[in-house]
């Protein structure tokens, strides 16, 4: 089954087209990044998807359903810009809201939720704040607050946008082992990221866009010279060696699992 299918899709911000008919799969189970350059439209794929943006033509699939029907099933993190860090929430609270979409109308979390919420801060490693206000925690540590908020709601599907921006290097290693563990439990993860040689090294899926879709496929098939040229233009040379040199990593990682 495919996780993500986007057929045509268009989407416009005022009368700059943000996309342009962009259609490409991302099969359930597999780790799968989007990347291209600066105002590529790779965020405003991530919130087509999840109905956060409109869209002008085309159609969104999750999960083989509408994006509105497969809402409980799959998980958003958005870019931390978008957030409101000086909400007076805590830690926990923040956590509990990936529960919500468990319960139903007007009823408050039980043992369960708060069980699965102390669970995903343990899996983060921030239990121990979490009574804290959100916004006294630095930028790693906000991060990781909302990445157990999605581990938190147990779903099949994960969207992120950026998690990985600005972090510390310890953030940096509980996303990657995080998004190994789900990969791992047969989820399907969708990242958004900019660096190249982690999406080589790590990623076995990649949609490669430039407000349309360049190349979307394995990783091998789709970080090639010839597409960096068409999505980056002159920096693809540079490029193109960072991803070589990845992609071998990659292999003698394999190797070394056998």
């Amino acid at each position: 089954m495919m996780a993500v299918e986007c057929r045509d899709v268009t989407v416009f911000y005022g009368r700059r087209v943000a996309l342009w008919g962009v259609t490409c799969q991302i099969p359930a189970g597999c780790l799968a990044a989007i990347v291209g350059p600066n105002g590529a439209g790779k965020s405003t794929l991530l919130r087509a998807l999840v109905g956060l943006v409109p869209v002008e033509r085309g159609e969104v699939r999750l999960l083989g359903s509408p994006p509105a029907e497969a809402r409980s099933r799959m998980s958003y993190m958005p870019q931390r810009e978008s957030v409101d860090w000086d909400f007076p929430l805590t830690v926990l609270d923040v956590v509990l809201m990936g529960r919500y979409g468990r319960l139903k109308l007007f009823q408050r979390p039980g043992k369960q939720d708060y069980e699965r919420a102390w669970e995903a801060l343990r899996r983060v490693g921030l239990d121990a704040l979490a009574r804290r206000q959100l916004g006294e925690l630095s930028v790693g540590q906000q991060q990781r607050v909302f990445l157990a908020r999605a581990l938190a709601q147990d779903a099949e599907l994960y969207l992120m946008d950026e998690p990985f921006a600005g972090v510390d290097a310890a953030t940096e290693q509980v996303l990657l082992d995080t998004l190994l563990e789900l990969r791992r439990a047969g989820k399907t993860v969708v990242v958004v990221h900019h660096d190249l040689h982690v999406v080589a090294s790590l990623f076995e899926w990649v949609v490669l866009l430039n407000l349309r879709v360049i190349a979307a496929g394995r990783t091998e098939e789709v970080l090639t010279a010839s597409s960096l040229q068409k999505a980056y233009g002159g920096r693809s040379a540079v490029l193109s060696e960072v991803v070589e040199r990845a992609v071998l990593h990659r292999e003698v990682l394999r190797q070394r699992e056998r």
